[in-house]
């Protein structure tokens, strides 16, 4: 039977493109969140109708390069008509290359940046409605071929504001994260309120010290980042020297933000003591709004006690993935306690003393024990019964700990989660803390449900 698609009701026609969403999985790029839907692009090429129909799916999420073409093909997006469809703009800065090498990509500072991608970055309210701008860069893998790039980036030298400026001036990817970072304080407001940070070096660069740059910073509401760091001594030792300088160059400065998120890491934790890796660069002090903490990789230390402490009258949501607290001590003899940890149980307790009245999510996600509950509890003698308990009582939950190898890394500590499982403490102040955080919610759930009421009699 024919069927005129443009008579079709616009119902029917949002439902087939909804379906066309679900199933059409289109071209995404590993490692990039935009994703290019082949089949929406073909159907807006029949006519005009379907064209402007779709457009508002096809340009919510673009993509812009460190390429002059694609700089200027974005930047005809933004004089066009459907530059109020761009609501997140993806942009992934690369400059590859050998170190020890005469690569172009490498030594490239004036056409690593180019014209209309500046022009871009610095002139983002062209799209009216973006809501988020993510910035990544791509560095080659440390792998054999790479092995010049990854010795030059992570030494455990820290620069001077003198070496720092030389390298922009001399090495292309330096050069990038500079003018990147130094193009976004020229946007000037109101402007897109969510940035993003995709697997960031962590160099030193000139423009985190500047006051536009913080600047910037203040005016956001949420800010997502993840670091990019090597696995092994070095990596630790070069966050030592520069991870603590987070609160200095962004945290202090983020007057608005409500939301932060640290998210997966290639470390195995970020911040642990100041005499071994990095000091915690989340004070109290800071981001007096923040309703929302989501950390991935992080050790649990008092001060991040503290932090969530002090942000008792805000804080709505706190999200911890795959992060550690520590015994203090050393469970086997291959392992060294961890300075300045805390159990779970002094963690939670804590919150549950300071009462935090908005507090309504607090969840604690662990891979390792999801590994640890179906394959070490079966046959680890001591522990047979573990799985039963879990099984006969949903509420029980198993705790992650860590500690340090003779590598200085943080590892996963099975035994001591079995062994504070068996002792309850933990078990107990979580208890008391989602009995809270449960209390909180039905509170703010029937204070909504009031609200509601009053509006419709209005």
């Amino acid at each position: 039977m024919h069927c005129n698609l443009p008579q079709l009701p616009a119902e029917l026609l949002r439902m087939i493109i909804g379906e066309l969403l679900r199933w059409d999985d289109g071209e995404k790029f590993v490692g990039e969140p935009v994703t290019i839907y082949h089949s929406l692009i073909n159907w807006s090429c029949t006519c005009s109708y379907f064209r402007h129909l779709l457009a508002p799916h096809i340009f919510k999420s673009v993509k812009l390069v460190n390429k002059e073409n694609s700089g200027s093909s974005l930047i005809k997006v933004a004089k066009g008509q459907h530059n109020v469809h761009v609501k997140e703009l993806y942009f992934v800065g690369s400059a590859l290359g050998d170190v020890h090498s005469e690569a172009t990509a490498f030594t490239d500072t004036e056409g690593i940046f180019p014209r209309y991608v500046r022009d871009l970055i610095c002139e983002l309210q062209r799209f009216p409605s973006l809501e988020k701008l993510s910035l990544g860069f791509d560095y080659p893998p440390d792998d054999i071929s790479a092995r010049g790039w990854v010795e030059h980036i992570f030494t455990e030298e820290e620069e001077t504001p003198e070496q720092v400026l030389e390298a922009e001036a001399s090495l292309a990817y330096r050069a990038l994260m500079s003018r990147t970072f130094s193009a976004l304080t020229q946007n000037k407001p109101p402007h897109f309120k969510h940035l993003e940070i995709r697997n960031l070096i962590w160099k030193d660069v000139s423009t985190y010290k500047q006051a536009a740059f913080h600047d910037f910073l203040g005016r956001l509401e949420q800010l997502t980042f993840s670091i990019h760091a090597k696995e092994s001594l070095e990596g630790w030792k070069l966050d030592r020297s520069l991870m603590g300088k987070l609160d200095e160059y962004f945290f202090n400065h983020l007057a608005n933000i409500t939301t932060l998120s640290i998210k997966d890491p290639v470390v195995d934790c970020l911040w642990l003591d100041q005499t071994t890796y990095a000091p915690l660069a989340l004070k109290v002090d800071q981001m007096p709004l923040l309703t929302t903490l989501h950390l991935e990789y992080i050790l649990a230390t008092p001060e991040l006690a503290d932090f969530l402490v002090g942000h008792k009258y805000t804080l709505e949501e706190v999200i911890l993935r795959d992060c550690y607290a520590s015994t203090g001590g050393s469970s086997t003899y291959y392992l060294d306690e961890i300075d300045n940890g805390i159990r779970w149980s002094q963690f939670f307790t804590s919150l549950v003393s300071a009462c935090p009245a908005q507090l309504h999510r607090f969840e604690l996600i662990c891979s390792s024990l999801e590994c640890l509950s179906s394959n070490l509890i079966d046959w680890e003698e001591g522990y047979e019964n573990i799985r039963t308990m879990l099984r006969q009582n949903p509420r029980r939950v198993l705790f992650p700990y860590g500690v340090r190898d003779r590598e200085w890394l943080v590892r996963f500590d099975w035994r001591e989660c079995l062994a504070a499982f068996l002792r309850g403490e933990d078990q107990r102040s979580w208890d008391r803390l989602q009995e809270l955080v449960q209390g909180n919610a039905k509170k703010a759930a029937k204070s909504e449900s009031k609200g509601a009421k009053l509006q419709v009699r209005s």
